[in-house]
């Protein structure tokens, strides 16, 4: 058997004899150790670019499915949601941009696949939106358009129009649309001389948009809109 073996294997011309060797070498390591898909490399090399920084080990949640901590991030948050000021918010804000940096070298459709790996990244997106949003906007209404930026500076703006290219493209424009709507529930509106007057200015502040159920609102949704973050022209800062 053997030698009618070898007889045969001398029949087969040496380059064709060469060529089924090597598909064969390959098959044998792709089913040993398949080839991870352009989406897995770009992935990996951006959760160990974040280590360190915002990504900790998974943990599961209650249904079995593992989740992404960004623990710095949460703290960074937290503080500048407390304070709203340069100061409080730096860290923050920098921690952002630099999430923003590493997703730049990320194509499009590994950032969705990586969105619905890890369903705390597109809150981290989602948070880091509104929450610049707020910061600009202050304890009050700004006076007009020229006034929506607050004390945020260029690099923020970059910043805040990436997370949300990065927000729509994980999601869809109508959830983005939703978001802001939320936001602008949320925006502070002036104290009224009469809380004023009576010392009644630690309740609970009162929000600037107009609605049926907030009818004391002093701005309407496009008066909002133009003194908000969300006017920005994007196209500028990208």
């Amino acid at each position: 058997m053997a030698a009618d073996l070898n007889q045969v294997i001398q029949k087969i011309p040496k380059p064709l004899l060469v060529l089924g060797v090597i598909i064969l070498s390959i098959g044998f390591f792709v089913y040993n150790d398949p080839l991870r898909d352009e989406c897995e490399v770009q992935n990996t090399l951006f959760e160990k670019k974040m280590l360190g920084l915002t990504i900790t080990e998974q943990k599961k949640n209650y249904q079995g499915r593992k989740l992404k901590h960004f623990p710095q991030l949460e703290y960074w948050k937290n503080r500048c949601k407390e304070g709203n000021s340069i100061g409080s918010c730096n860290d923050y804000f920098t921690g952002l941009r630099t999430l923003i940096q590493e997703l730049r070298v990320v194509n499009d459709k590994c950032q969705i696949k990586f969105s619905q790996q890890n369903e705390g990244f597109s809150f981290i997106i989602s948070e880091g939106l509104q929450i610049m949003a707020l910061v600009a906007w202050g304890d009050k209404p700004p006076g007009g358009p020229g006034e929506r930026l607050g004390w945020l500076t260029t690099t923020h703006l970059q910043t805040f129009c990436y997370l949300k290219r990065t927000f729509i493209l994980i999601s869809d424009e109508q959830t983005y649309e939703a978001l802001k709507a939320k936001v602008y529930r949320e925006y502070p509106d002036n104290w009224p001389e009469s809380a004023i007057a009576e010392d009644r200015v630690d309740e609970k502040r009162p929000r600037a948009f107009k609605t049926l159920t907030n009818p004391n609102g002093s701005l309407k949704a496009d008066e909002i809109y133009s003194r908000s973050l969300f006017s920005v022209r994007c196209d500028l800062y990208m």
